[in-house]
Formats: C-alpha cells, sequence, structure tokens
C-alpha cells in the first residue's frame, strides 16, 4: 500500500495507492468543524484521514476522551511523519471487526470514497456497526450523512 500526503497551494492532500482520499481545503475542514460541534462525551472515530477531526474532537470542551479505528497503519505513519505527531489514541484494525465492552456517546464515520448513491452500501453496513457501539441514545455523525440518510428515506418512501 502506498500513503502519501502531498503539499500544494499550503493544503495537504491524502493519497492512498494513488486514489485521493481525503484533503485539508477550507471547505472539507468546515464539514469537519461542524461534526466535531455535535459531538459530546466518548467518542469513537472511524477513519483517521488527516486528523482533521481529531484535532477538533481535542478542542471540544464537551468531548471526554477520543478514540480512532485505523484499518492501515500506513496512514497515521504518513501523518506522524507531515505533521510530526498524531491526535488521540488510534487503534489498528478493521472496524467491522473491533469489539468492545465499552460503548461509547457518538461514533464519528468517514470511511467511503464519496458522496455519492453507489457507497450508500458501505454507509448502510458502518451505521449497522456503528449502533453495536452505541450507548443507549448515542449519536452517529458522518460525513455525508443527510446525503445517505436522504437516499434511504427516498427508498424506503416512493
Amino acid at each position: 500500500m502506498k500513503v502519501e500526503i502531498l503539499k500544494q497551494k499550503g493544503h495537504n492532500f491524502l493519497w492512498v495507492d494513488d486514489y485521493l482520499w481525503m484533503w485539508d481545503i477550507p471547505v472539507e475542514c468546515r464539514a469537519q468543524k461542524e461534526i466535531a460541534d455535535k459531538a459530546y462525551g466518548k467518542v469513537l472515530i472511524v477513519g483517521y484521514g488527516l486528523g482533521i477531526i481529531q484535532r477538533l474532537l481535542l478542542q471540544n470542551n464537551r468531548v471526554d476522551s477520543i478514540v480512532t479505528i485505523e484499518i492501515y497503519s500506513e496512514v497515521v505513519e504518513a501523518n506522524k511523519k507531515a505533521f510530526g505527531k498524531i491526535y488521540g489514541d488510534v487503534f489498528y484494525c478493521d472496524f467491522y471487526k473491533y469489539n468492545t465492552i465499552s460503548k461509547f456517546d457518538c461514533v464519528i464515520g468517514d470511511i467511503w470514497e464519496d458522496i455519492i448513491p453507489e457507497c450508500l452500501e458501505k454507509y448502510e453496513k458502518f451505521e449497522d456497526k456503528a449502533n453495536q457501539l452505541l450507548k443507549e441514545g448515542g449519536k452517529i455523525l458522518a460525513w455525508g450523512k443527510e446525503f445517505f440518510e436522504y437516499l434511504i428515506d427516498k427508498r424506503f418512501n416512493v
């Protein structure tokens, strides 16, 4: 696996096997901040990316702790190399195989390639697993959640 963080015009772009996975342009940072501002308590993040959401969550005084599940250690290593540090605790494993007795107040996900109808199945799989890890009354937050929920609602209300 080839993971690179390349800088262009003052912004970072995360490439995984020559696929542009994430970037830190202003619109992306705003979207991540909106998610981080809704989080509280004990938070599980699925996917490290560029560590944007982790950094923002550490600034949110309603968040008690953050844990990130990342399948590819190379992503975290690239972040360490590019930025000199990582944010929060990271565990390397497949999210769908992750088991713990602890439950979380919020589960945050961003593990699909894009916000397009073809990724709906991945979002639904994430949502099913996230629900297993939530405390009663907990909250799922995700990049593109509103779009995917719209598609689900549209499918069931045709």
